[in-house]
């Protein structure tokens, strides 16, 4: 499972995942959702430090996009 948490609005989306591998794609599932709906751009992305989240794909999506990452500290969700 993955949990999307707008902090400005404080909604949360869950989306279950069959694989750890689909978090990239499922990311930009709900960037594309949430960017519809709410007309603003995502501009930071805070995550954990597991490993789907160490993938190339989504450091260079980002940056192509403008979206700054923050790591979370180990421990702390």
């Amino acid at each position: 499972m993955l949990t999307f948490v707008d902090d400005f609005s404080r909604k949360v989306w869950f989306c279950f995942l069959r694989q750890k591998n689909d978090a990239f794609s499922m990311f930009k599932k709900f960037k594309a959702l949430d960017e519809n709906q709410i007309g603003k751009k995502i501009k930071n992305l805070m995550i954990d430090n597991g490993l789907k989240f160490r993938e190339t794909k989504l450091s260079e999506f980002c940056a192509t996009q403008g979206i700054v990452r923050h790591k979370s500290l180990v421990g702390k969700p």
